[in-house]
This record gives C-alpha cells, structure tokens and sequence, in this order.
C-alpha cells in the first residue's frame, strides 16, 4: 500500500518525538510572545510531554508608543475638560494654567484693592502741598526717592490736626538696595516766612501740608518727593490692620510719663506690640523715654517695624489687602502704580540699624520756649550726607 503524501509538514518539537498536546503548548508560547500576553501559557494537560518544559513568559511593558495609542484612543471624543486620557505632559500643563490663572486673579484683585485705598488717600492732599513737592528725576525703581513722613495730632478741644510731632524723611535708593530714615526733632528751631522763630511742627500749624514741605526742605536742603501724612488717632487702626508689629526696643525703659496721668514702660529687646502699644511707644518722650531724640529713633523702629509685617514673606499672599489697610490710614500723593513700586522696594531693600539718622542739637530756652538749636552745623551736614550716600 502506497504512502500517502499529506500537504503539510508535522511539528515537531526539539528533543524528542512531537506529540499533539507538544505542539500546542508551543503555539501557545509564540502566541503569547506575539500578542504580549501579560500570563504565561497554560501548561499541557496531563503536565507535560516528552518535549523540553516551556518557560513562562515574563510581562511585557508597553512601550512608548503603544501608551500614547492607548491614549489616544482614550482622549477620542472627550470633552475640552476632560482628564481622560491625559498623560504627565497633559497634567503638568493643566496645573500650570490653573496656577497662572490664580495669580492673575489674586494681582487684580489686589490691585482693586490698593488702588481704592490709594485714591482716597490721594484725595486728602492740598493742592498746595503737591506743589511744593519736587519732581522726581527718574522712575521710583531705579532712582533715588525721599518721602516726608509726618505723624500729626490735635490739641485737645481742637477740631483739626495741628502740630506734627514725627518729622521723618525716608529715603528708597535702590542704587546702594537700602531704606534709611532721617529725623527732624519736633522742637528744632526754624525761621518761619511771615511768622518768624518756631519750632518746626509749628509749620504744620501755619502753614499745612505744604508749610512742613517747605520747612525741611530749608533745615536738611533735600528735595522732597512724595508726602505721607499719619493721623495719631487712626495710627493704632493701621497697625492692628497689619497683625502688630515687632521692635527691638535698645534699652528698657520704665515709668514715663504719658496722658492723663499715666506712665507707660517697655522692655528691652524685641518687643510685639498692638496699636495702642505701639502708639504709646511712638509717643512717649519724659523722664527716661529719653525726650524728642529718644522719640524720634524709637519712631523710626514703628515705621522699620510697620513695613516688615506689611511685607513679611509668611504673609505676602494677602500683602496688598494689608497695604490697602495701612493706606487708608495716610494722607499721600503717591499713586496706585507708585505705591505698589515702593511695597516691592520695601521687600527688596536692606534696613540697617546705622542707616537711622537723627539730626543733633542742643535743648535751649529762647524767650522762656523750648527749642532744639543747631549747635554744630557741619555735624548734621555730615550726617545728611551720610543719609544720602555721599559718604
């Protein structure tokens, strides 16, 4: 009997003669390889042949592009804000939107706030005292800029403020990345057009705004760029807008004589204060409180201490509704735009404790009045010219 000729070929396995349950476990094993089957192939019934055991397959991966396939398919048809089928690319953009978004959000309304605040602060201003002001030579950022502060107050029974007991120039220079401050004691004596010999706060009295302006332009020779003017019965308010602030107090002092009776001390070393506390440090000057220089340095510690909480890096996402509370307090010609420029120039600056300067003179009886009289004059030319940097 002839043999027949099939028309294929019979597997056979390596190592031995085939069997069918062979063959089919080697089928599984490319199908599995082929496929990327993430199980290994069923092993032969009854547990094997007379073939070499077949290896389980280890888990393939899927590679790069499979995955954005995969992706692909699962983005088809999604909403435009959808998360399926993001990948990391899709979710580190996504993130960074919402990111820009939220401080776009938080700049406008930040600006809404101070700019609000601004404008009323800005309505408080003569239009005699924006005159007497000198015109900056260049933008705030990059120039040089004095800032008369005046803390005023009213005598009791008056209606209006009268006397302006701080007279302090602060100076922004962003060319030596410094603040410092000038004081003027309240008491120093000046020649007053068409009034004659007063104290300096007396300018305030008789001359406003505008007559302070021109007042410590005649003592210290600077040209005064912008304005602020502090009310003593909203300055409590402005610091309790900010959270209190912080001063180092040098000595301690104890028992000074306040209003009403009353005496007030302080300790020495850092000190938190609120904005009645801060108002009776600001404020107090008999006894051991050291008088108008004593005063006038503890002043400029307030202010010092005042810009750090408005700036402070742990509060910095609410600084603008603090800097509107502290605005509201003043009277300025500074604008919405140069109010922002001079928060970013309080951050950026460096305040150093020598860079608190305070004009010098001697407490004289004139007339039987009080005043501080200028007794050296090239000591404070060469402390206004280590205020400014010529030295």
């Amino acid at each position: 009997m002839s043999r027949t000729t099939k028309p294929y070929r019979r597997f056979r396995a390596r190592g031995g003669e085939s069997t069918g349950e062979d063959g089919l476990a080697a089928l599984r094993e490319l199908t599995a390889r082929e496929a990327g089957a993430d199980a290994p192939p069923a092993p032969p019934p009854g547990g094997g042949g007379r073939g070499r055991a077949v290896e389980p397959i280890p888990a393939r991966r899927p590679g790069t592009l499979e995955r954005e396939q995969r992706r692909a398919l699962a983005r088809e048809g999604r909403r435009p804000w959808s998360l399926r089928g993001l990948g990391p690319g899709g979710w580190i953009a996504r993130i960074a939107v919402l990111l820009i978004a939220g401080f776009v959000v938080w700049a406008f309304l930040g600006y809404l706030a101070i700019d609000g605040a601004v404008n009323e602060a800005n309505s408080k201003i003569t239009a005699s005292a924006r005159a007497a002001l000198d015109e900056p030579s260049g933008g705030m950022l990059g120039t040089p800029t004095n800032t008369l502060i005046l803390g005023v107050d009213a005598r009791k029974g008056a209606t209006r403020s009268k006397r302006a007991d701080t007279v302090l120039i602060m100076r922004t220079d962003p060319d030596s990345g410094r603040i410092k401050y000038l004081s003027i004691p309240r008491d120093w004596r000046v020649e007053l057009p068409s009034v004659g010999t007063q104290k300096i706060n007396a300018a305030f009295t008789f001359g406003g705004q505008a007559g302070m302006i021109r007042a410590v332009k005649q003592v210290t020779g600077l040209p005064i760029h912008h304005l602020m003017v502090i009310k003593f019965a909203g300055f409590p308010k402005m610091v309790d807008a900010v959270g209190g602030i912080t001063v180092n107090n040098p000595t301690a002092l104890l028992d000074c004589p306040y209003e009403a009776g009353r005496t007030v001390s302080f300790p020495a070393g850092r000190i938190e204060m609120d904005g009645a506390r801060a108002l009776e440090f600001s404020r107090a000057r008999q006894g051991a409180c050291g008088g108008d220089f004593g005063r006038a340095l503890r002043q400029q510690a307030v202010v010092a201490g005042l810009k750090s909480e408005v700036v402070a890096t742990s509060e910095l996402w609410r600084a603008p509704w603090r800097g509107a509370g502290v605005v509201r307090a003043l009277q300025t010609d500074i604008g919405t735009m140069d109010m922002v420029k001079m928060g970013w120039l309080q951050a950026r600056l460096e305040q150093r404790t020598e860079d608190r300067i305070l004009l010098t003179g001697e407490p004289q009886l004139v007339d039987g009045i009080s005043f501080v009289v200028q007794t050296d004059p090239d000591l404070n030319e060469r402390e206004i010219a280590r205020f400014v940097g010529r030295n």
